[in-house]
């Protein structure tokens, strides 16, 4: 009897617990958060077999108030669908983090990190949020404290207050903190777990005291301590490459010369090498063997074709006209009384090449070097130019770490950093309008996003942060929903896309073209690559008003253009590209500088200002050993009537007509 019963229970629970297995669905909480008129929402994509039941209970929130807030479900819910979900939360994040919400547990031996996440089924991450220092191990006897809720880590993450308005994800890098009664520069530097130098680092007015109501920026403690652990050389270089661009350059704090004085007339040529890859082997053949056809053998047949008198290695064209448009440059300034010997060589694009041109006689003591274009080639001639003290010049490249290490190489295309610099700057001025990050959520480039999150912000007064700004965050994953939901019908929305992924960024714009088409007010802010792009049609970029920060743009409105235009076809019966006007610029302002300054014209090259036909370059130094980066970039609009012109450029000549109109 006792078998027989033991039996049946025995097959009862495993057919419960078949039936639960075949009857639940797994629904999992999203941690997407936006705030919505003050309200707070967590943002749920739907998937696969779930209802609107199972999202109640994952969310504890009620049917009736998730179809509240979503009326589009009473025609039933749609995979990709996304749904505004109601946060259920009657305490204050305040509350919450002063509130004893957590398990204090001291540690024993052979104990670690991962053994106390799961002894209290919490994830290491969440340990970490509560006690910052246990990212770097745990001893025996110490207090950890464990938060028994994931309320408690997200308050500590993500602090909210009534004065942030329509936000998601307020920047990471700070805790905006407002002084309350009692409170006291100990207290707070307790709480928080930082120092009171770092406190008044960021808050320098505390040092007269708090005030009731105050807002202070608490650094996070993880950004604190990243900055003081020991890192590898290479990691070393670039983090402190990002913290020196964040602040003052050398240059600008540095004792400048009087030029006037320093001015010298030439007595000998100068002696300038030029770097290209030429392929010049390339084009000395006179023919190619072609294999493509079999006999009937199926054996191939061998056939040599000739290449048209005119032909020029594919390759080669880029290079020949920046050839071309230096020498247009050259031709100029000799007419202003400059002498040079140019030696022009071949580089091939080839490392062991560029190693045979620097140990030839001809190319010893020059006073400057121009090239090569490819940052592998660039790399090598940089430790030569450093090692012989040459002045050289990069065209193409934007690799900040050798301009680090080279006080003599001259950079002329800016670097992503000073790109953002500017994007940032831009976004700024939009500080009472609906600003939207949009990104695709790839970990891998998720730094880029911070940083240009971080540039944003610091360009943005505490005020407006506060009290105004409206920022959004958005993952954008194929579903329009997603920028409909981060929409504000009363403001302009200007949806920011720091992103050269083509077919990501492709997708947005397409899907912000029907936004647009139905009314709502948008514009974008993208990157100088966009216009690169193959499958994005240009009409989206005028329809967005699109606006681009850019180091370079050619106005072939600009009278000085337009005679270039014509010189070049008189000179070599062809059309300039844009390499041979980026050519003719550096030709000009580098051979004017020896011509105005001798060759020491490093001196004076924050002073030296020349009317270049795409761009205006501004030399910095950001170190006092470092080379010289050129930090000018541009913001190009997208206007209506399908022209394309630099913002100020276009200020200048609207106040242009504006005159003209009154008289």
């Amino acid at each position: 009897m006792k078998r027989t019963t033991l039996i049946l229970i025995f097959f009862s629970i495993i057919f419960n617990y078949s039936f639960a297995q075949t009857d639940t669905v797994i629904t999992e909480k999203s941690s997407n958060k936006v705030i919505i008129g003050g309200k707070g929402y967590y943002v749920h994509i739907v998937k696969k077999s779930e209802t609107l039941f199972s999202l109640s209970k994952v969310y504890n929130v009620s049917q009736k108030d998730i179809a509240k807030e979503n009326p589009e479900i009473f025609l039933g819910l749609q995979i990709g669908q996304a749904l505004k979900i109601p946060i259920v939360d009657n305490k204050s994040d305040k509350d919450k983090i002063l509130s004893n919400d957590y398990i204090y547990h001291r540690v024993k031996k052979g104990q670690t990190l991962y053994s106390l996440a799961r002894k209290y089924n919490v994830s290491q991450e969440d340990i970490m949020a509560c006690n910052p220092t246990v990212r770097y191990g745990i001893n025996v006897d110490q207090i950890v404290k464990i938060p028994k809720s994931k309320d408690v880590v997200e308050a500590l993450r993500y602090p909210v207050n009534d004065t942030l308005k329509d936000t998601i994800k307020i920047i990471d890098k700070y805790i905006y903190h407002i002084v309350e009664k009692k409170e006291t520069i100990y207290s707070l530097i307790r709480f928080y777990e930082i120092t009171e130098d770092i406190l008044l680092e960021h808050n320098p007015l505390v040092s007269e005291g708090l005030k009731l109501g105050q807002v202070l920026k608490i650094p996070k403690v993880e950004d604190i301590e990243s900055s003081i652990v020991m890192k590898s050389k290479e990691e070393l270089a670039d983090t402190v490459l990002y913290r020196e661009r964040a602040q003052i350059a050398y240059s600008d704090s540095a004792y400048l010369p009087d030029c006037k004085e320093i001015s010298e007339n030439q007595t000998e040529p100068y002696k300038v090498a030029l770097l290209l890859p030429l392929y010049l082997n390339k084009n000395d053949e006179e023919f190619y063997i072609d294999s493509s056809e079999v006999d009937d053998y199926r054996k191939k047949i061998y056939k040599k074709i000739f290449y048209d008198p005119y032909y020029i290695y594919p390759r080669s064209v880029a290079f020949v006209e920046f050839y071309q448009g230096f020498m247009l440059a050259v031709d100029s300034l000799k007419q202003q009384g400059l002498s040079i010997n140019l030696h022009v060589f071949d580089t091939q694009n080839d490392t062991a090449r560029i190693k045979e041109i620097l140990n030839f006689p001809e190319f010893e003591n020059n006073d400057l070097i121009i090239g090569p274009m490819y940052n592998h080639e660039v790399k090598l001639v940089s430790e030569y130019s450093k090692e012989n003290q040459i002045k050289m010049i990069s065209p193409l490249s934007d690799d900040l770490n050798l301009v680090n290490e080279n006080p003599y190489l001259f950079q002329v295309k800016p670097s992503y950093n000073s790109q953002i610099d500017e994007f940032a700057k831009f976004v700024s001025n939009f500080g009472d309008k609906n600003i939207v990050l949009v990104h695709n959520g790839d970990s891998l480039g998720y730094s880029n996003v911070q940083m240009v999150k971080d540039k944003i912000f610091n360009n943005l007064s505490i005020d407006t942060l506060i009290n105004n700004i409206q920022f959004k965050e958005v993952v954008f994953e194929d579903s329009i929903n997603v920028l409909e939901h981060a929409l504000n019908d009363e403001l302009e929305n200007v949806f920011i896309i720091p992103s050269n992924d083509e077919a990501f960024v492709t997708d947005v714009l397409t899907n912000l073209n029907t936004i647009k088409m139905y009314g709502h007010k948008v514009r974008v802010i993208g990157l100088s690559r966009w216009p690169r792009f193959k499958n994005i049609d240009p009409e989206y970029y005028f329809n967005l008003e699109l606006c681009i920060a850019s180091p370079f743009f050619i106005d072939f409105h600009n009278t000085d253009v337009k005679d270039f235009i014509l010189k070049f076809r008189d000179e070599y019966s062809t059309e300039p590209n844009q390499m041979a006007i980026h050519a003719y610029d550096v030709g000009l302002y580098f051979l004017s500088a020896l011509l105005n300054y001798g060759d020491t014209f490093e001196r004076c090259i924050y002073n030296h200002k020349v009317d270049l036909l795409q761009a205006d370059y501004n030399f910095v130094k950001w170190y006092e050993y470092s080379g010289f980066e050129n930090t000018n970039v541009d913001i190009i609009k997208y206007y209506d009537g399908y022209n394309i012109f630099r913002i100020d450029d276009f200020k200048k000549e609207i106040d242009t007509l504006s005159q003209s109109d009154e008289f």
